[in-house]
């Protein structure tokens, strides 16, 4: 938008305005919104202030937002009329704020990811979250792959300091822009930036990639005064800084792929899941669960240790003793686990721990339970949760019947 004012080829800017605008407002999603309207409304006012007519920059909107009309009229399904429909009703805005929608359950992760940074200051690892919230869950179901929240899985799993370090980044990198030629980058940064405080992708590398080059940007055109006589000698000095992290950052990653033969899982990765998973194929039976005992000190509140485990489990004993073991520790985290254990109870002429099993399951599980997990869209379960609804208490019924 500001280069449509600023440069010699008004056409093709406004086309490529009109482009990524759409882009934006096809998704519906009001990450994307809220965001944009702050946007708007602070760069209309920066023009203004730069000397561009009020009345200029209201008629350049109202062509870009009839192009935009145009546009999704003639396409088909009309893409952002369908998005709106779906996600900006009453209804569903409603629907939405309910403890199942996607914003009551945001607001239930949140407030579970702020638990967990208030229980570990120091965080619970960096990249840890999807590993370990499992353990730490306080409404059943709500178990997501990250806090869609990228300020609180930082303090989460990165701890306070970590958080107040990228603050402080932050802060003083859009400051500057904002005051500086580069405010136009800085408005996209600062965009980019509101977005993760509400929204996530999958592509989690990918986006934070891009906004870290966002920041860089800005900071590449922010012209700080040189005020000391020694002004080159620290000059010098930001370089040497610069090269010897580029020397550490490309040693670390040299050591990480250096090829490895001996115990790389525990002694190099320090239990990094992809590592453990390939060492498991390769060592033998007998290592195996020396290897997965290893394993579980480094990662003791990570649930698919606890499933690595279980799956290697052959006698039913030692089975029975890690669904307990994950029940106990992740005791939200899945039903599914209490009808195994209840089964294999079953199976081996305990009626008593079965029912005691079921009873506690179906109190954090009532076949009522409508969780929002990951892939619970539309408001159907996943196949775990249905066998769960109607395995649970049809066991349970026919338990305490034979006794």
């Amino acid at each position: 938008m500001v280069w449509l004012f600023r440069s010699r080829w008004p056409i093709l800017s406004g086309i490529l305005l009109t482009g990524a605008l759409y882009l934006a407002l096809m998704s519906g999603a009001r990450a994307v919104y809220l965001p944009l309207v702050f946007i708007v409304l602070l760069m209309v006012w920066q023009l203004w202030r730069e000397g561009i007519p009020l009345r200029r920059i209201m008629l350049v909107c109202a062509l870009v937002a009839a192009a935009i009309v145009s546009l999704d009229t003639a396409l088909p399904f009309s893409p952002i009329q369908n998005a709106l429909g779906l996600k900006a009703t009453l209804s569903r805005q409603a629907q939405d704020l309910g403890a199942e929608g996607s914003i009551g359950s945001r607001l239930q992760m949140w407030d579970q990811t702020l638990k967990i940074a208030l229980q570990h200051p120091m965080g619970t690892g960096n990249g840890s979250f999807r590993d370990t919230l499992a353990a730490y869950l306080q409404y059943p179901g709500i178990l997501f792959s990250n806090a869609h929240n990228y300020y609180l899985e930082t303090a989460a799993t990165g701890g306070w300091l970590r958080l107040l370090l990228l603050l402080a980044i932050l802060g003083w990198t859009l400051w500057h822009g904002w005051n500086s030629p580069a405010w136009p980058w800085a408005l996209g940064a600062a965009g980019l930036w509101t977005t993760l405080a509400f929204d996530v992708t999958g592509m989690y590398p990918s986006v934070m990639m891009l906004a870290f080059a966002s920041l860089g940007a800005v900071h590449s055109q922010i012209k700080i005064p040189l005020v000391s006589a020694g002004s080159s000698k620290n000059i010098r000095f930001g370089w040497m800084v610069s090269v010897a992290g580029l020397i550490a950052a490309i040693g670390l990653a040299a050591w990480w792929y250096w090829p490895c033969k001996h115990n790389c899982a525990v002694s190099r990765y320090l239990g990094y899941r992809p590592a453990v998973l390939n060492e498991l194929e390769q060592v033998p039976k007998a290592q195996q669960s020396e290897l997965l005992n290893e394993v579980g000190q480094l990662n003791p509140k990570s649930l698919w240790v606890y499933r690595v485990r279980l799956e290697r489990a052959r006698v039913p004993e030692e089975k029975m003793q890690l669904l307990q073991q994950i029940i106990e520790v992740f005791p939200l985290a899945n039903p599914i686990y209490y009808l195994q254990l209840a089964e294999l109870a079953t199976d081996l002429n305990q009626p008593s721990k079965a029912i005691q099993v079921l009873e506690l399951g179906l109190s954090r599980f009532p076949p009522d339970f409508k969780g929002y997990q990951s892939g619970n869209f539309f408001g159907a379960l996943t196949p775990s949760y249905e066998t769960w609804r109607t395995k649970a208490p049809e066991l349970l019924e026919r338990l305490k019947n034979a006794r």
